[in-house]
């Protein structure tokens, strides 16, 4: 290991035909639904696990995979200034290198919640050429695949110290060179552009909005790319070349930390908590103008985690851990069930198969196809906030205090 100072398996068989890696939150499209498997759906602490390892200090980001490597970030020490982004052999577990970065000299933007729980938040993102990690301290960080730094920048020092109530938790976002950050807070919320290689700034632009921790969404109209933010009240789609507002719709809550979906030209998005869920038709959107709203299903949005949509159903897991299967053409609902557990980690999914994990670390797994059959209901006697990651047969789990690989082989 290498460590840098810087400042009897049930099988289904998917095949996705997309990347079989997970190089950013929520996967390569970024909507959760993963690469080509077959994936296990049946494991316990002890049975098909490949490998378990301890992740030093606290965090709720989700693991990201490229190849043969597994990044993810944990914060300790004292107020957790020390920030650690870390590279695991995805074969084995074995830690390969950890870059530790001390967190800028800004005050705590903890109000909601004591510090324990950490700046690790935000997952990481990669493209192959350079990890980046966001910090809840104000801190953006890229290294090379071998843990080498390639810049830094301190945004709370730039921009202004990081204050909501619940820290900082949208994650980067990685395309076509830039790197794209979504600051909402109480003071002056942005979206902010970097160039991936050199860490400097491409565009900034100011948004009007405060205390949301969604993950902003590129998606691609026609042939044109729009960066889509949901943000309190509103949710708006920005030019990614330069940042300038496309357009805007209203009717969304405060609060937003749940990720929209983008599938055949519509967008699914969710507003803060017990908010609405929407279907939007994004190829009516014109420069200026409000999209055309296809429906609305009213008052089962979640605070926390996001939807997945799988073929022709969306499906939508709330904070209290209820499930609620939507038709996707129409937002008609067809069923609500409870997961057993409360809802924080956002479902996954692998051709028609879905893992629903709970905060008890209990994973539901359905088919999706429009009923509630469970297949498997798996066990891990360890709390999970953090959402899994897919890659050729292995699904890895961050759990409150380890690393998991389960897997096929």
């Amino acid at each position: 290991m290498r460590i840098i100072w810087v400042i009897g398996i049930q099988l289904i068989w998917v095949s996705v035909g997309w990347s079989t890696d997970w190089p950013q939150w929520r996967g390569p499209k970024g909507d959760g639904r993963g690469p080509t498997g077959p994936y296990p759906v049946q494991w316990s602490p002890t049975k098909h696990v490949k490998w378990k390892t301890a992740v030093p200090g606290a965090g709720n980001s989700s693991p990201i995979i490229w190849k043969d490597k597994v990044f993810l970030t944990a914060s300790t020490g004292l107020d957790h200034r020390t920030l650690h982004l870390l590279c695991y052999d995805r074969s084995r577990g074995r830690l390969l290198w950890e870059s530790r970065f001390f967190a800028s000299p800004a005050p705590s933007p903890f109000a909601g919640f004591p510090p324990e729980r950490g700046h690790a938040a935000p997952t990481p993102a990669t493209d192959g050429d350079i990890v980046v990690g966001l910090f809840g301290s104000g801190d953006l960080v890229a290294v090379d695949l071998d843990g080498r730094l390639r810049w830094f920048r301190a945004l709370a020092a730039e921009y202004g110290p990081f204050r909501n109530e619940y820290g900082i938790g949208a994650s980067p976002i990685l395309h076509q060179g830039t790197v794209y950050v979504q600051i909402d807070h109480d003071t002056e919320s942005y979206l902010l552009a970097v160039d991936a290689k050199t860490g400097s700034t491409k565009w900034r632009s100011q948004r009007r909005t405060k205390d949301n921790w969604a993950t902003p969404l590129i998606a691609q109209v026609g042939n044109r790319h729009v960066l889509i933010a949901l943000g309190t009240h509103t949710c708006i789609a920005y030019d990614v070349e330069n940042g300038s507002e496309v357009w805007s719709l209203n009717g969304f809550e405060r609060l937003c930390s749940v990720t929209p979906i983008a599938d055949r030209g519509i967008l699914y998005a969710t507003s803060g908590p017990r908010g609405e869920v929407m279907a939007v038709d994004l190829v009516s959107a014109r420069k200026g103008q409000s999209p055309t709203i296809l429906w609305r299903s009213k008052k089962i949005g979640p605070f926390i985690p996001s939807p997945i949509l799988v073929g022709e159903y969306l499906y939508v897991l709330d904070d209290g851990g209820f499930i609620t299967c939507l038709e996707a053409k129409s937002g008609q609902e067809r069923w609500k069930e409870r997961l057993g557990s409360r809802g924080r980690a956002s479902p996954v999914a692998a051709g028609d198969i879905i893992y629903f994990t709970g905060l008890d670390g209990t994973t539901l797994v359905l088919r999706a196809d429009g009923r509630f059959e469970p297949v498997a209901k798996n066990k891990m006697g360890e709390d999970v906030a953090a959402s899994p990651a897919l890659a050729d047969g292995d699904i890895l789990i961050r759990s409150e205090k380890h690393l998991w690989c389960i897997s096929i082989r």
